[in-house]
């Protein structure tokens, strides 16, 4: 049998993923701007996505790795918010229903 062979033409290596700051709780934001901060990353991501999976399809970049991630990151920090947002209409349903 013959050995694999190493992946050659990788150009550069993967970015890794970038973290926001950390958010601050109590006095520092009010519970809106952290949500209206989410729904920021969340559309920085997508047009990442975008720029990335347009990059790609033109042929200015090659990085499939690289278009992939930004597409799948994307992905995934909205799928984190529908989760949020569906929590969040749980609990407001559940504090309707309760008995004052």
């Amino acid at each position: 049998m013959e050995p694999i062979a190493p992946i050659t033409g990788v150009s550069r290596p993967i970015a890794p993923v970038e973290l926001g700051p950390v958010a601050t709780t109590g006095a520092g934001k009010g519970f809106a701007a952290l949500l209206k901060d989410a729904v920021g990353e969340i559309a920085r991501t997508q047009q990442a996505a975008e720029a990335a999976a347009e990059s790609f399809a033109a042929g200015r970049t090659t990085d499939v790795a690289s278009t992939m991630i930004a597409v799948e990151r994307a992905a995934i920090t909205l799928q984190l918010m529908l989760q949020v947002r569906n929590h969040l209409l749980e609990a407001y349903q559940e504090i309707q229903r309760l008995q004052v």
